[in-house]
This record gives structure tokens, C-alpha cells and sequence, in this order.
């Protein structure tokens, strides 16, 4: 694709560590990478990175609040702190703008949104605004912090969709929430894997250089939330070992911090052969992790509307790596899933997926058949070739 000359910088404010968010430095990159000025600033929520870095061609800043905690007891201290990072986003933008004649402003997610919405309304000459919006905001704040507060929110970004001035959502079924607010240019991107970024190697050799040779290999990657449904994991596990099926691997990659609580549960039940958690990887060497496995799971809890919408980037990454996905029904994963028959759909009210393990490691041919099938929906579909020239496009008419 041809190199877009750029109408303005880009401004991309994330409440979130840059360096870890693959989906929002994809979008930065592919910016990046077709001519763009990219400058970003971020809430470093590990506190682990510099304050000032360059990271695929974007000048990054980090802003350090004090490590947080996937704690429910944190939820008023990432309100609070939120509140101070907008604050000071304001003010570093209201100065960037003084070194340029245009400006995008890009925000991500409905905490970085207010503070967006006052520098455009400030500066409408000059300034573009962009909402990338990752999750259904009134499902995430109903979860988070209840009904009243989701109202309230709700009310609010309803109000700021009249500012932007282009939508992003993660995927169609946000997307079609938020048109029905705003009639502006708006593109479902979701965060797929690049193509040449699929490792070249077999299932069979990725599974003896990451020391997996001999399992079926199950894995999860990602942050340990609420969102994921790891009970059901559990009583897996229990009925594996019950039924002396000892030849499965669940393997966790991810923050190690927030796998403690699992960690502590597998060996207070004596289920620590069954479990490998191996902590964070390069991208790289993830992929090649879904390489070496037979099954991802990605099977949500139903905690509200958001979770029944969600897309994550787990269940492109299975397929761009040919591994069969396991997801709940009654969510917008379970629609793709079998549409594409790339995966095995959960019965929203089974307690395990036991029998759903078992039938495709006894059955090499259905598995085959879930692998082939997801590298298709990559190819075809779910891929960041084509979710870049979205973006691409959505940028050249700001």
C-alpha cells in the first residue's frame, strides 16, 4: 500500500501501558509506518517503563501513578487516578498543539474521552477527534462500579459522540451500538495478527522447543480478569484428574502477578501437574506458543452485556496459528466461531468443557478440520493486512 502523506499529527492518549497494548501499537504502528507523526502518552499502570521511549516509530511517554492491582479494592483508586491522568493529558496536549498546525487526537476507551472532547471543543479549527472504542462502556462501567454510574456514563459518551469527528470500535456489534449515536465515518477494526507475524513452524516442533512434547496442550494468554470463566477451567481439571487423564497441559501465558491466585488454588487442590503457568513472553514467542497448542480457551463468564460482545485478541491469534478457540454461546466469539467452525462453543450453562477436550484429543480428524478452518477466517477475514487499510482509510478523510 502507498504511503499517505498526513493531514496532522497524532495525538494517541491510552490509559494504559503502551509497550503491553498490542492492539492499540498496532493501530499506532500501521499510523506510524504510512507517514505519520505519532506521539502517545500513557498511564504506565506497571510503573516499569521509562519515562519517555520510542517504540515502532512513536515517541511514547509514561506517566507512573503507583503500580495497580487487579483487586476489586483498587476500583475507586483507577477512578481517582484516571481523573488526574485526564487532567494532565489536557495540559500536555493543550502544549503539543502550539508546535503544529493540525492535530488528531486520538482516544482510546471512554477514560481518556472527556479530556479529549474539551481540547476539541477548544480547539475545533485545528483539532480532529478520534474515539477507539474497545469495550461496550455502559456494560463495562455496569460491572465495574453499577447501574448508577453506568447511566451516568452512558449519558455522558453519548454527549462526547456528537464531538467526534470518527469512531473506531474493537468490533461490529460496538460498533452498531455507537452508530446509533452518531452518524459520523466509524470502521470496526478488530486487533487481528499481521500475517507475516505467524511463526513458520509445526505444531509438533513448537510444542519440543517450548518443552510440550507428549500434552494436549490448552492455553490461556492474556491478563488473569473476572471476565474469563476459570471455575469452569477448574472443574475441568478435577474431572481429568478424577478420570486418570493426566496427558493435558494447561499452560497460562501472561503477568504473573495477577496468576497468583490460580497458582496458590492448583497446588491447594494438588492440581499442580495439570497447570504451567510460564508468566510474559515476546509477542514472538507467544505465537509460537499457540503454535505448540491444541485448544485456546477463551471462555467468558456472562457478567453483563460487555462480556457477551467481547472479541478478544486471543481468539484472532488461534486462528492466525491454526488452534482450534473454546468460547461460550450466547456471545458475539460464538458467532464467529461457527460461522467460521473454527472452534467448539460451551454451553452457557455447563459447568466444565470436559467433554468437549476430550472428544478433540481423541479425534485428530475434527481437530484438523477446527485448524484448517480458523487459518482460513484469517486469511480470508481476521487479519491486520486488512484492519490497517480501515484505518488507513478512515484517517485519510479526517
Amino acid at each position: 500500500m502507498a504511503r499517505i502523506a498526513p493531514r496532522n499529527s497524532v495525538l494517541m492518549v491510552v490509559a494504559n501501558t503502551f509497550a503491553a497494548d498490542i492492539r492499540v501499537r498496532r493501530e499506532a504502528r500501521s499510523l506510524a509506518g504510512h507517514g505519520f507523526e505519532v506521539n502517545v502518552l500513557c498511564w504506565d499502570r506497571q510503573g516499569q517503563r521509562p519515562k519517555t521511549e520510542s517504540i515502532d516509530q512513536c515517541l511514547v511517554r509514561n506517566l507512573r501513578f503507583g503500580k495497580t492491582t487487579p483487586l476489586a479494592s483498587s476500583r475507586v483508586y483507577y477512578l481517582v487516578t484516571d481523573i488526574v491522568f485526564q487532567a494532565i493529558f489536557f495540559l500536555w496536549i493543550v502544549n503539543q498543539i502550539r508546535r503544529v498546525r493540525k492535530l488528531v487526537i486520538h482516544s482510546h476507551d471512554f477514560n481518556t474521552l472527556p479530556a479529549c472532547v474539551a481540547v476539541r471543543v477548544l480547539f475545533k479549527d485545528r483539532v480532529r477527534l478520534v474515539y477507539d472504542c474497545h469495550e461496550l462502556t455502559p456494560g463495562v462501567y455496569q460491572e465495574w462500579y453499577g447501574s448508577s454510574v453506568s447511566r451516568i456514563v452512558t449519558r455522558l459518551e453519548r454527549i462526547a459522540l456528537s464531538v467526534a469527528d470518527a469512531i473506531i470500535a474493537a468490533n461490529d456489534a460496538i460498533l452498531r451500538y455507537l452508530r446509533r449515536n452518531s452518524p459520523v465515518r466509524a470502521a470496526a477494526i478488530y486487533s487481528c495478527p499481521v500475517i507475516t507475524e505467524v511463526p513458520k513452524i509445526q505444531s509438533v516442533d513448537a510444542k519440543k522447543k517450548l518443552g510440550l512434547s507428549g500434552f494436549f496442550v490448552v492455553l490461556f494468554s492474556g491478563w488473569v480478569r473476572q471476565d474469563y470463566d476459570f471455575d469452569m477451567m477448574w472443574d475441568t481439571a478435577r474431572y481429568l484428574v478424577r478420570n486418570n487423564v493426566l496427558d493435558v497441559k494447561f499452560v497460562f501465558i501472561g503477568p504473573t502477578e495477577t496468576m497468583k491466585p490460580l497458582i496458590k488454588a492448583a497446588a491447594d487442590e494438588r492440581l499442580q501437574d495439570l497447570f504451567d503457568f510460564r508468566g510474559w513472553v515476546s509477542n514472538e514467542e507467544l505465537l509460537t506458543y499457540y503454535v505448540a497448542s491444541d485448544l485456546c480457551f477463551a471462555v467468558t463468564r456472562d457478567l453483563g452485556p460487555n462480556t457477551r460482545v467481547l472479541t478478544p485478541v486471543k481468539l484472532f491469534e488461534s486462528m492466525a496459528c491454526r488452534v482450534p478457540v473454546a468460547v461460550r454461546d450466547e456471545t458475539l466469539a460464538s458467532k464467529i466461531v461457527r460461522r467460521w467452525h473454527c472452534g467448539v462453543v460451551i454451553n452457557a450453562r455447563q459447568s466444565t468443557f470436559s467433554m468437549e477436550l476430550r472428544r478433540l484429543k481423541d479425534n485428530p480428524e475434527e481437530l484438523h478440520a477446527l485448524r484448517v478452518a480458523g487459518s482460513n477466517a484469517f486469511r480470508v477475514e481476521y487479519n491486520w493486512d486488512r484492519m490497517e487499510e480501515k484505518l488507513l482509510q478512515l484517517y485519510a478523510k479526517l
